[in-house]
């Protein structure tokens, strides 16, 4: 019997959404689906049902509105997700399907742009649809203290102190603040963000890539109101006045920076991540993680922060056209669609 699809109504078809999430996404939260389909603070989410002749679903595919920079231009982009097949259906018919009907939403100019970070059995998907990686997504980490490692080695809590010590007291004299930083005060910040953030976002737009408005409805629905992650904001302030922040999460002994906005002149952003590592090595962290596309600006600042690579995934850009986005975009783990 042919593949049935149809737009869905997210009061509707909430629960259909959800429990296909449930079962093939792991996603059971009904918390996330108010959150990320319906608070978004630029505008509600986009979500396609496949049917087989019976009145349940056996797919879906979704995407989220996203509002950017792009070649200073402030545009209306999306980024795509929650994409599943029920068991039993997983063929390339209903994929391409629900594939077609979210790319077709940027295709026909309601959004300008779109993006995925999407698992390697959704490339031949996009594949057949004549949609290619355009760029790469590094995780790129950092070891921060050496004892959790060794003592996975050697099995003696003691002899992995008296190993650790010396080499953890070596990276930490070599993440010292560097030079010509003067002036920067970094500190947590607890309140939601505020106008410095909006101030800070204008007048950064996308003169070093284009990148998602990080307004302060964004920044507090994305990470402050998370249903289930907690997020933190290191910023960092010079005579009063915001040059950057890096919002990150963590749990035991790993550290993940999910977001890095603002100044890119080295001495500061030098100082930022290092002066962030530290705050992470205190709270015993082990190993801090940065994911980054490979042509990122802040890639060098990166290597001599010492971060190396330790995983890549691909990115999908496209735009009207359903082809490569002509303008990369600056993305993160933060800029995925949950």
């Amino acid at each position: 019997m042919a593949i049935r699809l149809r737009e869905a109504d997210l009061l509707a078809d909430g629960a259909a959404l959800m429990e296909l999430a449930r079962v093939n996404l792991g996603q059971t939260d009904a918390q996330r689906f108010q959150w990320l389909y319906r608070d978004n603070p630029f505008g509600p989410a986009r979500a396609w049902l496949a049917f087989n002749g019976t009145d349940a679903p056996i797919g879906m595919s979704a995407l989220f509105p996203r509002r950017a920079y792009v070649a200073g231009r402030e545009v209306l982009g999306c980024v795509l997700g929650d994409f599943c097949v029920s068991e039993g259906y997983r063929t390339l018919g209903p994929a391409i399907q629900l594939q077609r009907a979210s790319l077709s939403s940027i295709e026909s100019g309601q959004f300008a742009f779109g993006y995925d970070f999407p698992s390697r059995s959704m490339l031949g998907v996009y594949r057949f649809l004549g949609v290619t990686p355009t760029q790469s997504s590094l995780r790129m980490a950092k070891l921060v203290r050496t004892e959790d490692k060794i003592r996975a080695v050697t099995r003696a809590p003691t002899l992995s102190q008296i190993i650790s010590k010396p080499l953890d007291l070596a990276l930490t004299i070599k993440d010292r603040r560097a030079p010509g930083a003067e002036g920067l005060e970094c500190r947590l910040e607890d309140e939601p963000c505020f106008s410095t953030y909006a101030q800070l976002a204008r007048r950064i737009g996308s003169s070093f890539g284009n990148c998602t408005m990080r307004t302060p409805e964004y920044l507090n629905w994305r990470y402050r109101r998370h249903p289930f992650v907690k997020y933190e904001f290191f910023a960092c302030y010079r005579g009063g006045n915001l040059l950057g922040y890096c919002i990150f999460c963590s749990e035991e002994g790993r550290a993940d920076i999910v977001d890095v906005f603002g100044s890119m002149e080295e001495p500061d952003l030098t100082a930022m991540l290092s002066s962030l590592v530290s705050l992470l090595r205190s709270r015993q962290a082990s190993v801090v993680s940065m994911e980054i596309l490979d042509n990122d600006p802040r890639m060098a600042t990166l290597h001599s922060l010492g971060f190396r690579n330790r995983g890549t995934g691909p990115v999908i850009n496209c735009h009207a056209k359903v082809g490569a986005l002509s303008t990369q975009l600056l993305l993160m783990h933060g800029d995925r669609e949950s």
